[in-house]
């Protein structure tokens, strides 16, 4: 047998189909591309879990395709030269590329005064109010959305403003996530909403629940409040405002390549961007934007429709007494708790702030504006008010 026929071509072309399918399988499932093709969730979460494992893997795959190949002499090296770009591509695709993207913001966030923000922002911008111990920061909606995350302290609080645009769903969280201080950045969106990763801890943190991944924890959050510019000047002229510089080139070409994905997002003609949603139950439209409230392991949707006529309406979930308030002035919805001193009191009347004859009530936290086809399908057991 000469050497020829000996070469062990059947074995190099296997592994080179293996290495590219793994290398693109990879690629797709941690990126857009498979929340596309609906790859299920379980299946990104188990990539990154075993993520270092899989990237070794991977890039053994490929030294072993170069050990053959530089024995026997398959492929020139031009072509191995382009196989490896490809695979090294697609690796960090799969496990650094959304992170660098969209670069979070928990440190060193950029805030400016009113005045500041006033040259930069139209009054139909929308914003979300956190006000913690007298304390308050805005953060105008279309300035998180290629940071999605941005620290802050507040009236004494670590906290940290995150956005996801699919869902359209502001949630401020703490920022110690049970492990001590966190390093929260992008990982991806799955079923429509944004999976958030903690570089210090390794735990993965789906936003609209809140919930860690692999230890099962509940993350405290902070309220904040949904309003235009306009109002929120008026409300809170001695705040702080988060604003994203766009200072990258790649920042405008991000903004124009999603402007029409969003579009299609908010409209009703369309169904979501992402085939991911179970959109099985119709008591709202999908693309209705609701208020959302989890509570004690129970979970209420309330629409504009019904605040507007209920402007002051008062309820019981997951064994708790809360009001909810439309203020028609600011056009602006919040939801208080409805005790005083371990006390149930009968609300008569509140103003934006809480305040009642019979004292002060504590604000409590609500998803604002986030889409009904969102909240129905993470929490398909919740309450309708609408």
């Amino acid at each position: 047998m000469n050497q020829e026929n000996s070469r062990p071509l059947p074995v190099f072309i296997t592994l080179a189909v293996v290495t590219a399918l793994f290398s693109i399988f990879s690629a797709v499932l941690m990126t857009e591309p498979g929340q596309s093709l609906n790859l299920p969730r379980e299946w990104v979460v188990g990539y990154f879990a075993s993520r270092w494992l899989l990237i070794i893997v991977n890039l053994s795959l490929l030294a072993a395709l170069w050990w053959l190949n530089n024995k026997y002499h398959f492929w020139r090296n031009i072509w191995m030269i382009l196989a490896s770009t490809g695979v090294i591509i697609c690796v960090i695709a799969a496990n650094f590329m959304l992170t660098a993207l969209f670069p979070a913001a928990q440190y060193g966030a950029n805030y400016v005064t009113v005045a500041e923000a006033n040259k930069l922002l139209p009054d139909d911008e929308v914003i979300y109010a956190v006000e913690i111990n007298g304390e308050t920061k805005g953060y105008p909606k279309r300035h998180l959305e290629i940071p999605h995350i941005a620290g802050a302290e507040i009236g004494g609080e670590e906290v940290v403003m995150t956005f996801c645009a699919l869902s359209n769903l502001p949630v401020v969280y703490d920022q110690n996530i049970g492990d001590g201080q966190s390093d929260l950045n992008i990982l991806l969106q799955t079923h429509n909403n944004l999976l958030m990763v903690d570089s210090a801890s390794g735990e993965l943190i789906q936003q609209i629940t809140g919930r860690t991944e692999f230890s099962e924890k509940k993350i405290k959050s902070y309220p904040n409040t949904m309003m235009s510019w306009k109002n929120f000047k008026k409300l809170y002229p001695d705040a702080e405002v988060f604003i994203y510089k766009f200072d990258r080139a790649l920042d405008n070409i991000l903004m124009a390549a999603f402007e029409g994905p969003m579009v299609n997002q908010f409209s009703e003609e369309h169904g979501p961007i992402f085939p991911t949603l179970a959109m099985e139950d119709d008591r709202l439209p999908a693309k209705e934007q609701i208020w959302g409230l989890d509570a004690g392991g129970e979970q209420a949707a309330f629409t504009g429709a019904f605040l507007r006529a209920n402007p002051l309406y008062q309820f019981s979930l997951g064994g708790s007494e809360y009001v909810i308030i439309y203020n028609a002035e600011f056009d602006v919805v919040n939801l208080y708790e409805r005790s005083i001193d371990g006390r149930v009191v009968d609300v008569q009347s509140v103003d934006i702030h809480g305040q009642t004859s019979a004292g002060k009530l504590e604000k409590r936290a609500l998803h604002n504006g986030v889409f009904w086809m969102v909240w129905a399908h993470w929490f398909p057991e919740t309450a309708v008010f609408g």
